[in-house]
């Protein structure tokens, strides 16, 4: 599991935080791992983290709510140049930076 992915669920849930991103892949669940003694291996899940509202992270994920990247922008122009585009982190610190900024004025 994702322990920011764990923390962003919990603050945008709690409504304590804008999440600024993508759809996270939903790694919520704990595993043990269990050797056999022919050699394979069991490997159990023995919990899953749920947001403040209940949601389990792993069925559903974290949906930012304020989304950047692929998922809100699902054009795939192939003709743009690459190097003029901000990379995909950029994009969302910067989005991150204008809402913040937003906030404090």
């Amino acid at each position: 599991y994702g322990a920011g992915e764990i923390a962003a669920a919990a603050l945008g849930d709690a409504k304590r935080a804008d999440v600024v991103g993508e759809r996270t892949f939903g790694e919520g669940a704990v595993q043990k791992t269990f050797d056999l003694q022919d050699g394979s291996a069991l490997i159990l899940t023995i919990a899953k983290y749920q947001t403040p509202g209940g949601k389990k992270i792993e069925d559903e994920a974290v949906m930012p709510t304020v989304v950047v990247g692929p998922s809100a922008n699902n054009n795939n122009d192939d003709d743009e140049d690459e190097a003029e585009q901000p990379s995909k982190a950029d994009a969302i610190l910067n989005k991150g930076l204008e809402l913040l900024k937003a906030k404090a004025a």
